[in-house]
């Protein structure tokens, strides 16, 4: 008798419980994508560009450094991913860089639009942790849909614009 008693409090246990994850999934507010934070204002090719003049496309940023060994290799890869895309898709973000930027651009055919963080604010806004290259993917609406570390793939790259 005693042990029919605790499998019955175990089971209303149990079933509170999942009544209790149910509701919370369903009553808890859902997760919307962040705003895409402000971009920098100092521009080194390409002209002023905010995150408003983005809206209403997805775009591709990536934040790179002329020094970084990653983002020397990927730089090809994202010349052609530009090419592409079409302009007006892709922003780079020169982040916190002590290197040649502007060589770097010269020498892998960067033509869209680049900005500058040389005291990586714009890095920290957008809460960079992993390290360079950091690509942030930003849909029609101006948020922040997906995130990307480390050299990528015309192939990657492309996947997660057309996500975003």
């Amino acid at each position: 008798m005693r042990l029919l008693t605790h499998r019955h409090a175990l089971r209303a246990a149990l079933v509170l419980l999942a009544i209790a994850l149910l509701a919370y999934g369903l009553l808890a507010p859902s997760k919307r994508p962040a705003a895409a934070p402000a971009l920098p204002r100092a521009s080194l090719q390409g002209g002023p560009v905010t995150i408003g003049s983005l809206r209403g496309h997805a775009e591709a940023i990536v934040f790179f450094a002329s020094w970084c060994t990653p983002c020397r290799k990927e730089a090809p890869a994202v010349a052609r991913f530009a090419r592409g895309v079409g302009r007006g898709r892709i922003v780079a973000i020169d982040y916190d860089d002590y290197g040649d930027a502007r060589a770097f651009l010269r020498r892998y055919g960067w033509t869209f639009p680049v900005l500058s963080d040389p005291d990586g604010r714009t890095g920290a806004a957008y809460d960079l942790a992993e390290g360079l290259p950091a690509w942030i993917f930003v849909d029609a609406r101006g948020e922040i849909v997906r995130r990307a570390s480390g050299a990528q793939s015309v192939t990657a790259l492309k996947r997660d614009l057309a996500a975003a």
